[in-house]
């Protein structure tokens, strides 16, 4: 199989080659200093940390769309105002409904303008901290609430895509623009649940069908203190083999041809306890089927804190980072045959009884111990709310449910009235109350 990949990745490489070279004059537009410039702004105090629905996620979105504007990129939206809007229900921290909107341009392709390459990063953070602040301290007290500016989670992100649908739009002007339309979309509501990119994905605008790949850009900005490795230059990658080995070689090659940085994947798996891959918008992606790189330089001591600010950016990095997706998603979007989805071993979906599910329903609690569980239906699904959070569980057997980006496992007895709640090494036997 190591033989296998090595041929292969030299036939892409041959068939590569040309189209980076037409790339390179494009990419060098972007610049540590404009993504600097961009960040100060995007990550100040104006924007109040950009809290879901808030006044500060409306500056930013304007923020997004006045730079679309400028730069005569076009309204990815129906109604051509960059917009999609929504209507969300922010449970955690109970804060209700919200409007809130997803900012969506495009570039259309020359010559495949109904396959579609989607660039994502989400444009949201946790605002004054009352809600995802991983220190209360942050905000309580003497100190009261402080703005958390979220530089690098996730104004790293916004920015370099930013800089790559200028450059994009740069080679567009020179003839050269991409074959497959490219679609920038800055989601919101990450922080609240990857609320943004779900409502895309269940609504989508342009056919999930068509959708190649999905590029995910979400703290890209900082060096991981915890990483080993003398190479200071190195990008975490993950997905990027889960449903495509096509994808994963290209990926891999172009990398070797163009910035050559290190590619890390100690947080790929699926079963990682970090669980990174079910934790930022690509995930929303992956479940319909459509192959995902999701890009990410990870946590750091500010991260979730008032802390995480403009200064602490390492830019050059950001830059070379901003570069390797930009050459990605020339690649994908230039060859002749899109991206091949590796074929998937039928799964075989557990029946639910619908009137079991009542059975279910209640509230769960166990003497001594302070966790407690809401599980509820909503159309014909099942559902348990933990800490203001919902979480929806697909059957996997008789009385059994779970979820696989929670990592969750819960057995019912109904004549008993007992729930098995799993969760990594946590087993919990509770009883309705």
């Amino acid at each position: 199989m190591k033989y296998l990949l090595l041929i292969l990745a030299c036939i892409f490489s041959v068939n590569s080659f040309s189209q980076l070279k037409k790339a390179d004059k494009f990419a060098k537009t972007i610049t540590a200093e404009e993504l600097k410039e961009h960040l100060y702004i995007y990550a100040s105090d104006e924007f109040e940390g950009r809290n879901t629905g808030a006044k500060g996620q409306k500056k930013a979105v304007e923020y997004l769309r006045n730079f679309y504007i400028e730069n005569e990129i076009e309204p990815g939206d129906p109604d051509k105002d960059y917009f999609q809007k929504m209507k969300l229900n922010l449970r955690r921290g109970n804060e209700g409904e919200v409007d809130s909107e997803n900012v969506i341009a495009i570039i259309k392709g020359s010559e495949k303008p109904d396959e579609y390459l989607v660039l994502t990063s989400h444009l949201d953070h946790v605002g004054y901290g009352r809600t995802g602040s991983r220190s209360r301290d942050a905000y309580i007290g003497e100190v009261k609430e402080r703005i958390h500016n979220g530089a690098d989670d996730d104004g790293s992100g916004t920015v370099a895509m930013l800089e790559i649908a200028q450059a994009f739009k740069e080679a567009s002007k020179k003839g050269k623009g991409p074959k497959r339309s490219i679609i920038f979309l800055h989601v919101t509501g990450e922080e609240k649940g990857l609320l943004g990119s779900a409502y895309y994905a269940d609504n989508p605008i342009y056919p999930l069908a068509n959708t190649v790949t999905n590029l995910n850009l979400d703290m890209i900005g900082r060096i991981d203190p915890t990483r080993k490795g003398d190479k200071r230059e190195y990008i975490y990658i993950i997905g990027s083999d889960h449903d495509s080995q096509d994808l994963h070689i290209l990926s891999e090659q172009t990398n070797l041809e163009t910035v050559n940085i290190d590619l890390d994947y100690r947080y790929n798996a699926k079963d990682d306890p970090n669980r990174f891959y079910y934790r930022s918008d690509h995930y929303n992606f992956a479940k319909k089927g459509i192959p995902i790189i999701f890009y990410f330089s990870g946590t750091h001591p500010d991260y979730h804190l008032p802390s995480d600010t403009p200064d602490k950016i390492e830019y050059d990095l950001l830059e070379l980072r901003s570069k390797l997706v930009f050459y990605t998603a020339w690649n994908i979007a230039n060859r002749d045959k899109r991206i091949a989805v590796d074929p998937k071993p039928e799964v075989k979906k557990f029946e639910v009884n619908k009137e079991k599910l009542n059975g279910y329903a209640g509230n769960y609690g166990a003497e001594g111990v302070p966790l407690k569980i809401g599980v509820f239906i909503r159309e014909n699904n099942l559902f348990i709310e933990v800490m203001n959070q919902a979480v929806q569980l697909d059957a996997l057997d008789e009385d059994v449910f779970g979820s696989e980006a929670m990592g969750l496992k819960i057995t019912f007895d109904a004549e008993k009235g007992t729930m098995e709640f799993k969760q990594g090494p946590y087993n919990i036997k509770l009883k309705r109350e």
